[in-house]
């Protein structure tokens, strides 16, 4: 069955928010501090039951592993006999990383790197949320030879073309949305300033207006973009899509109001066997709210897409 909300949540944005504010999923994660070969670290909250199933979960800008829709498909599938290790993204677990760059959106080297620690699980999934999804279809795409107990993956609202999606963020309607971000970013590379001072100028980032302005001032030039159009497109998935082949579902609903037409790739799923998108008429960022705090449909249809994987 689809996703056939109550009427209230047939409003993009109070189902896009109603998760945030209101609902109630506790997990008893363990944390694990994992090393970078640059010199960094990431912290990993895990779900064990001493399973040879792991499922990797990544979060959206600005989440973490407390995420309530993080902690709503962890504690699905934990309760059906996986482990789980949910990342929390450089900067992004409560405790600053050490370098002056963090994470991004098309940055794949953390995940791959906890791909590789789990290479004793026989099955690995890897579910993704927004920038997650992004990052999760980035490096099916990009990785030649990936892990063969990678049994395949699910992603929510991933923002495939981010260019097309970054200009949607901006319009009027999206401007709780944008503020979030900004306010939490920029409390971030204020930090940054204090730890590496003259590194860069910070004040330009800090002044943005925009996701975009900050982008050009501090995201683009710490990972070595030429500016955030030349980070967008390159971080964008939709590029490599067609080069994945392990069974991948891309859900996104069709009202998600950050969500540019360009990253529903329609044509490119029809053309690849490996790629299922299902978008249905309902769901915002996200959200597929309900008022019963758990289990949320995405969960069990996601849980239904990779429990069908030969």
């Amino acid at each position: 069955m689809g996703y056939d909300p109550n009427i209230i949540f047939r409003s993009a944005h109070v189902n896009t928010c109603y998760p945030t504010l209101f609902r109630k999923v506790d997990v008893p994660y363990i944390r694990e501090r994992i090393e970078t070969p640059d010199g960094d670290f990431f912290h990993v909250d895990w779900l064990k039951r001493n399973s040879m199933k792991l499922l990797i979960l990544c979060h959206g800008v600005e989440g973490s592993a407390q995420s309530k829709y993080i902690k709503g498909m962890a504690k699905y599938f934990f309760e059906r006999n996986w482990d789980i290790a949910a990342m929390n993204f450089r900067s992004c677990s409560g405790e600053l990383n050490r370098l002056l760059k963090a994470y991004h959106m098309g940055e794949t080297d953390d995940l791959s790197l906890l791909i590789s620690k789990a290479a004793h699980y026989e099955k690995i999934a890897l579910i993704g949320f927004s920038m997650g999804g992004n990052i999760i279809l980035k490096y099916l795409g990009e990785t030649k030879n990936s892990p063969k107990n990678i049994i395949g993956s699910a992603v929510v609202s991933p923002p495939c073309h981010i260019p097309s999606s970054s200009l949607k963020l901006e319009l009027p309607e999206n401007f709780i949305y944008k503020k979030q971000f900004l306010d939490s970013l920029k409390e971030k590379v204020l930090k940054k300033s204090e730890m590496f001072p003259g590194a860069l100028d910070f004040e330009r980032a800090i002044r943005a207006k925009n996701l975009t302005e900050f982008d050009n001032a501090f995201t683009a030039p710490v990972n070595g973009f030429k500016d955030a159009a030349d980070y967008y497109e390159k971080s964008s998935s939709i590029y490599v899509l067609e080069k994945i082949a392990v069974p991948s579902f891309i859900l996104t609903p069709l009202d998600d109001p950050i969500m540019d037409r360009k990253s529903y790739p329609f044509e490119i799923a029809g053309k690849n066997s490996y790629l299922t998108l299902e978008c249905p008429a309902f769901g915002g960022h996200v959200g597929f709210s309900s008022f019963k705090d758990y289990p949320y449909w995405h969960e069990e249809r996601i849980y239904d897409f990779i429990q069908k994987i030969k």
